[in-house]
C-alpha cells in the first residue's frame, strides 16, 4: 500500500471542506481539525490579506494593529503580488 504524503493529506482535507454545506458544519468541522491557536493564526492571515487589499494603511501600522510581525505582513504582500488575477479579483470582491 502506498503511504500518504502531507500533500495527499492536504488535498483530501480540501476535498472534505468542499463537501460541507452549512455554516454549523464548518464550525464543527474546523473545531475538530484546528486548535484555537491555528484558528487564531488563520484569522490573523485573513485580517492581514484584507488590510493589504484595502491598501488604506502602511504595512507597519497593520502589523501593530493586528499584533503580528512585519515579516508576516510582508509575506502576505509578496503573495498578493504573485497570485493570479482571478484569485485576486475574487479576494477583493469578498474582502473589501
Amino acid at each position: 500500500m502506498k503511504s500518504q504524503t502531507a500533500e495527499d493529506g492536504w488535498r483530501q482535507f480540501l476535498k472534505l471542506c468542499r463537501q460541507l454545506k452549512i455554516a454549523k458544519q464548518y464550525n464543527d468541522f474546523f473545531d475538530l481539525f484546528l486548535t484555537a491557536e491555528e484558528r487564531r493564526k488563520i484569522s490573523n492571515q485573513h485580517n492581514t490579506i484584507k488590510a493589504l487589499l484595502k491598501n488604506e494603511e502602511p504595512q507597519r501600522d497593520i502589523a501593530v494593529r493586528l499584533g503580528i510581525s512585519i515579516a508576516k505582513i510582508s509575506r502576505g504582500s509578496n503573495y498578493l503580488k504573485i497570485i493570479n488575477k482571478d484569485l485576486r479579483k475574487f479576494l477583493e470582491s469578498q474582502l473589501i
